[in-house]
């Protein structure tokens, strides 16, 4: 099954996960960049308030084509407990997603709050099916949760051979 994973990442977290999901799977992966440039600061200030509200940014990619993909892989940081707004964007800017597969994924260094249930509310209106969602937890340090990471792993795995 060909597999696409598509994920915002600012600090790395979620993209280290996306990566090894594209490593051991052979995803092909896209990363979405808020237009807005977000520092360490920034992020927290400007960002955090916005996820709150459950806004979109402007992104890039704008524009995203599912079709020859059976398994898609979304993936956003956990701001305010909520997706952060360059994944509802993404989410948004998906075509040709009616009827595909997906997995929700959201990293954190505590708890996911609404997100996954929030990214899931958006895929199903996009017309896409959820297959799961998985939360990765990290550590203050950097340190990922490698129990949630192995859980994650295997379940794309099982899609991936099926």
């Amino acid at each position: 099954m060909k597999i696409l994973c598509i994920y915002h990442s600012e600090t790395g977290n979620t993209h280290s996960v996306m990566e090894e999901i594209s490593r051991v799977t052979g995803a092909d992966l896209i990363r979405v960049t808020d237009r807005a440039g977000y520092g360490k600061a920034t992020m927290y200030l400007f960002g955090a308030p916005r996820a709150r509200k459950g806004e979109i940014a402007a992104i890039d990619p704008d524009a995203i084509d599912l079709s020859g993909y059976e398994i898609i892989i979304l993936g956003s940081p956990v701001w305010a407990f909520r997706p952060t707004p360059a994944a509802n964007a993404m989410i948004q800017a998906l075509t040709n997603c009616s009827g595909k597969k997906a997995v929700l994924v959201c990293t954190s260094g505590g708890a996911p709050g609404e997100t996954l249930n929030l990214m899931e509310t958006h895929a199903k209106e996009r017309g896409m099916e959820i297959l799961g969602g998985f939360h990765v937890g990290f550590s203050m340090r950097g340190g990922r949760n490698e129990e949630e990471m192995a859980a994650l792993v295997q379940a794309v795995t099982k899609l991936a051979e099926s």
